[in-house]
């Protein structure tokens, strides 16, 4: 499903909370955090997707920030990266 597709489904009262300043800023925080395990093990997205049972579109989708993601996503990413799901939205420390 494309971006415009995604917002097509989204209902129209609701459109605001996707622009909010909290909502952008944990869709940033958990997409710089998959990034950042997912380099550190030097995983391609093909076998991060698979190991968080994901096709890789979905799993592009997180680290490009265009995806709203339920609970048990967030849980099968943590589960693939065998991580605690708080880890998924740390600020990174800046180095």
């Amino acid at each position: 499903m494309g971006l415009r597709q995604a917002e097509r489904r989204r209902r129209p009262e609701r459109a605001a909370q996707y622009e909010s300043p909290v909502y952008r800023a944990l869709q940033q925080r958990l997409a710089a955090a998959v990034r950042r395990l997912r380099q550190q093990r030097e995983w391609t997205q093909e076998e991060a997707a698979h190991r968080c049972g994901m096709t890789v579109r979905v799993f592009q989708r997180v680290e490009g920030e265009e995806v709203n993601l339920t609970l048990t996503t967030i849980a099968r990413i943590a589960e693939g990266f065998q991580v605690d799901p708080a880890e998924l939205f740390k600020v990174a420390k800046s180095r």
